[in-house]
């Protein structure tokens, strides 16, 4: 059996989706293969650097690479929302690989709280309302999300800045 990836959106020539965490252990390789035969050519890991230590997946950069993914990791805090405003450069980041052409999987540790957030905010960035995005988002994974109320309050408050970003 292969990973779970929820597909949420067509936008430009790319995919945005979203899944939980990749499975370590014995057959991470085949993990990491079976992304790439769902056609994922980038991935976002919003995994803090002590979870991905916990979770087994210190090499998922390599893995990625020698699967033709490029990977970007953008750690935020569980349940958390982002601390950094660079987040705003990686919601611009990504939906431009997106419209270029890049089928793009987010994940943290579930794929509810960060990546609903995450893929919520580049949807908003495409002109989508907080709530439609999060219902898309929701449909696609097959459960609600995001995690918190505060996780849906940060991408309705920053709407106006994701969208300029």
């Amino acid at each position: 059996m292969g990973p779970e990836i929820y597909k949420v959106a067509d936008i430009g020539r790319g995919t945005l989706a979203v899944m939980a965490k990749p499975v370590a252990g014995e057959w991470i390789d085949d993990e990491f293969s079976g992304i790439a035969s769902y056609g994922i050519t980038g991935m976002v890991s919003l995994l803090e650097r002590h979870e991905i230590r916990e979770l087994g997946l210190v090499n998922a950069p390599a893995l990625c690479a020698s699967n033709g993914i490029a990977f970007t990791h953008f750690p935020i805090a569980d349940r958390g929302l982002p601390g950094s405003p660079a987040v705003f450069a990686l919601v611009q980041a990504l939906a431009r690989r997106i419209e270029d052409g890049e089928h793009t999987v987010i994940h943290c540790r579930a794929g509810i709280g960060r990546t609903g957030l995450v893929a919520a905010a580049v949807l908003v960035r495409h002109g989508w309302t907080p709530e439609a995005a999060f219902k898309q988002v929701s449909a696609s994974r097959g459960v609600e999300v995001p995690d918190t109320p505060e996780q849906y309050a940060w991408v309705a408050t920053h709407q106006k800045r994701l969208r300029a970003a």
